[in-house]
């Protein structure tokens, strides 16, 4: 039986992930942003390769939640990032969950370029609509649904998409290191 504890070295790497990927939301504050989301340009690639780097390197179930949870907490006391502060945990729980159910389907991908590619193309969909329903509740903000699929949510998945196709990359560097006690 797998030992279901997370060891110092595992919480301490799911920390670091989910700290810097939350550091990429103050991205608002030195991007004069006319939009909101403006600020995904430089945070989902970011977040990408951080939620996708330490799923693989610690391979358990949950992991990607759970970083997406102290990346949310984080985020929410941190400057920038959606003008719906209590929305963000939600939002990208529900993404550490998809990557959650992807690593636990597709154990072993033949390509695994196309896997993250695919992977951090899709995991951020759902929240941007749980964004979309939030910002037309609480901000009464009404935006066509082209706009919305077409600035939001093709945007993100092709920024998530392109930083998964290089996290391969950078497994091969990193994981020798990181795996080393």
């Amino acid at each position: 039986m797998k030992n279901t504890i997370l060891s110092s070295k595992e919480i301490a790497l799911t920390s670091i992930f989910a700290c810097i990927s939350s550091l990429s939301t103050l991205t608002t504050n030195f991007i004069p942003a006319p939009l909101p989301g403006l600020y995904a340009v430089i945070s989902i690639p970011i977040g990408t390769i951080l939620i996708l780097t330490i799923r693989t390197i610690i391979n358990r179930k949950g992991i990607a939640t759970f970083t997406q949870l102290i990346s949310g907490l984080i985020s929410t006391i941190l400057p920038g990032g959606p003008p719906v502060k209590f929305m963000i945990i939600p939002t990208w729980l529900v993404g550490g969950i998809i990557i959650d159910i992807l690593f636990q389907t597709i154990k072993h991908p033949r390509n695994p370029r196309l896997f993250y590619g695919i992977t951090g193309a899709i995991y951020i969909i759902p929240g941007d609509f749980i964004l979309y329903w939030s910002f037309s509740i609480f901000l009464n903000w009404t935006w066509p649904l082209i706009f919305f699929l077409y600035g939001f949510v093709a945007i993100h998945a092709i920024l998530g998409g392109l930083a998964g196709i290089i996290v391969p990359d950078i497994l091969k560097r990193i994981k020798p290191e990181v795996m080393q006690n």
